[in-house]
C-alpha cells in the first residue's frame, strides 16, 4: 500500500503542483499519513514484522527536527493561517523516513514512478508552450526556477538508470527556464562529483575547480539587478524575522505572512511567498534548535547516499541557497524520497498485543482530530468567500455573520478578524475608520505581529485630529519590530 501511494504522490504531484489547490493538498498530506500508518499496522501484525532499523539513532535528528518543527507551528503567532502547511512539511518526513525501510523491489516501483511522472511533467511543459501558450505565466511548479529544481534533481536519477532520453529533456528544461540558480547548482554537483571521481584532494583538482568557478562567475554576471536586489531585501526580512523570534521562529511557512512587518522602509518591497533562500527562511520559520536537527539530519543524509542521485541532492542543496524550490510541495517530497537510502537490516520484532493496542488508540483519535481540522479549515475558506461575497454587495453584517462561528475559535479567530480588517474598510455605517480600527486593534490583540492591522491603522489614525493616536502608533510599532 506504501510504496502505491507514493507512487500516485510523487509521480503525480509535480504536475498537480499548478493546480495545487488547498483540498487537493490536504487530500495528499492525508493519504500519505494514512499509508504510512496502514503499513505500520499492517507490518506489526504481519508475518514480516517492524524493522528494527526504525529506532536507530540515525533519525533522532529527524525526530527533533519534526518535534520543534510543530511546536513552532502550535505557538506562532500566525498558525491559524499556516497550520495546514506544516502538514506539507510532516508528509515529507514521512515519505524519508518510511522509504528507508521499503523493500528493493517496492523502491524500484517508485523510482519508475517518479521517471514516469517526470515525462509526465516534460509533456506539461511541451503543451503549456505550444498548445497553451501559458508556459511562462503559469508553469507546472509554480515558478520556471522551482521546475529547473525539479529538473536539476531528475537529471541524476535518470542517468543512475542510463535514461538517456529522460536526462536529455531535463536538460532542454533548465536551459529553457534560463534559471541562473539551477545552472549554477549544477555547476557545483559538477565540482563535487569531479572531486570525488579524482581522490578528492584539492590540489590535485585546482584547474578542474577554477574552470568551474570561472564559468559561475560569468553565470552571476547574468543576473538582473531586480532580481539580485529583491533577494538581499527577502535575506534581511528572514534574518530579522529569526533575530525577532530566534528559539521558537514564527512557524513553518509564515514568511509570506510575517514578511510585510519586517521589510525596512525604503527597501525593495516586491512581496515574495519564500524568501528565496531555504536556510534562512527555515530559521527564521522554525527556530534555531529545529534548524540545527533538520540540517544536520540533511548534510549527514546526503553524506551518506550513494550513486549520482546524491550530486542531485548535492545541486538541490546549493539551488537553496539563492532560491526556494524545496519550499514547494512536490519538489520537497521529490528530495525527501531521493534523500532516503535502505536502512541497514537489524532484524526484526513485534510489538505486544497491549502496545499494539495502545498506539491504535492514540493513532485513530489523532486521524480523526486532524481529519476534523481540515474540513474546519475549508468551512473557514468557504465562509471567507460568502463574506467577501457579502461585503461587496454592501452587506457587511451578513459577511460579519458568515465568520462569526470562526472567531470563538482559538486557532481561527485571528485569520477571522484579519479578514474582517480587509472586509470593513469600505463601511460608511458610523465614524469613518471606526469599525475597521475596531477590527484591526482586536487583531493584533491576536497577533501583534500582523503586518495588516498595522498598515489599515495607520492610514486611519492619518486623518486630520488623530495625531495622538498616529504618535502612539508608531510608539507601539517600534515596541515590536525593534
Amino acid at each position: 500500500m506504501l510504496a502505491y501511494i507514493l507512487i500516485f504522490v510523487l509521480g503525480l504531484a509535480p504536475a498537480l503542483q499548478s493546480v495545487f489547490d488547498l483540498p487537493l493538498q490536504l487530500a495528499l498530506q492525508q493519504g500519505v499519513l494514512a499509508a504510512c500508518l496502514a503499513w505500520l499496522f499492517l507490518r506489526a501484525f504481519g508475518a514480516e514484522g517492524l524493522p528494527r532499523g526504525m529506532a536507530s539513532r540515525r533519525f533522532y535528528p529527524l525526530w527533533a527536527a519534526a518535534a520543534l518543527s510543530l511546536l513552532a507551528a502550535l505557538f506562532s503567532p500566525f498558525r491559524g493561517w499556516i497550520f495546514n502547511e506544516w502538514g506539507n512539511y510532516g508528509a515529507g518526513i514521512l515519505i524519508f523516513y518510511f522509504a528507508s525501510f521499503m523493500d528493493a523491489r517496492e523502491r524500484d516501483k517508485v523510482q519508475r514512478a517518479v521517471l514516469w511522472g517526470a515525462w509526465l511533467l516534460f509533456a506539461l511543459c511541451l503543451l503549456q508552450a505550444f498548445a497553451l501558450g501559458n508556459f511562462q505565466t503559469h508553469p507546472p511548479l509554480t515558478n520556471l526556477n522551482a521546475l529547473a529544481l525539479y529538473a536539476v534533481m531528475i537529471m541524476p536519477a535518470a542517468l543512475e538508470r542510463k535514461a538517456w532520453p529522460l536526462a536529455a529533456a531535463m536538460l532542454v528544461l533548465v536551459i529553457w527556464t534560463q534559471s541562473v540558480g539551477a545552472a549554477l547548482a549544477l555547476l557545483a554537483a559538477a565540482g563535487f562529483y569531479a572531486v570525488s571521481r579524482r581522490g578528492g584532494r584539492l590540489k590535485e583538482n585546482g584547474l578542474l575547480l577554477a574552470g568551474l568557478a570561472v564559468l559561475a562567475a560569468g553565470l552571476l554576471y547574468l543576473l538582473q539587478a531586480d532580481s539580485v536586489a529583491g533577494r538581499i531585501t527577502w535575506w534581511r526580512v528572514a534574518w530579522r524575522m529569526f533575530s525577532a523570534r530566534p528559539l521558537a521562529g514564527f512557524g513553518h511557512a509564515a514568511f509570506t505572512w510575517a514578511q510585510a512587518g519586517f521589510q525596512p522602509s525604503g527597501a525593495f518591497r516586491e512581496h515574495s511567498i519564500y524568501a528565496h533562500n531555504y536556510y534562512l527562511e527555515f530559521l527564521a520559520e522554525n527556530g534555531l534548535p529545529a534548524a540545527a536537527a533538520w540540517f544536520w539530519l540533511l548534510f549527514s543524509a546526503v553524506r551518506s547516499r550513494s550513486g549520482l542521485v546524491k550530486y542531485g541532492l548535492i545541486a538541490a542543496l546549493a539551488h537553496s541557497m539563492v532560491d526556494f524550490g524545496l519550499s514547494v510541495p512536490a519538489d520537497f517530497w521529490l528530495f525527501c524520497w531521493l534523500l532516503s537510502s535502505p536502512a541497514e537490516e537489524a532484524g526484526v520484532f513485534r510489538p505486544s498485543r497491549r502496545a499494539a493496542a495502545a498506539a491504535l488508540a492514540f493513532a485513530l483519535p489523532l486521524c480523526a482530530a486532524l481529519g476534523g481540522l481540515d474540513l474546519r479549515s475549508l468551512a473557514f475558506g468557504r465562509a471567507c468567500a460568502r463574506a467577501e461575497n457579502s461585503a461587496a454587495a454592501g452587506d457587511l453584517g451578513a459577511a460579519e455573520s458568515y465568520l462569526a462561528p470562526f472567531l470563538r475559535s482559538q486557532l481561527f479567530r485571528e485569520p477571522a478578524l484579519e479578514a474582517l480588517v480587509g472586509l470593513s474598510a469600505g463601511d460608511r455605517s458610523g465614524p469613518p475608520g471606526l469599525r475597521q480600527a475596531v477590527y484591526c486593534e482586536e487583531a493584533l490583540l491576536e497577533n501583534r505581529y500582523a503586518p495588516a492591522p498595522w498598515t489599515e491603522l495607520r492610514k486611519i489614525y492619518s486623518a486630520p485630529g488623530l495625531q495622538k493616536e498616529a504618535s502612539g502608533l508608531d510608539e507601539r510599532l517600534r515596541e515590536v519590530y525593534r
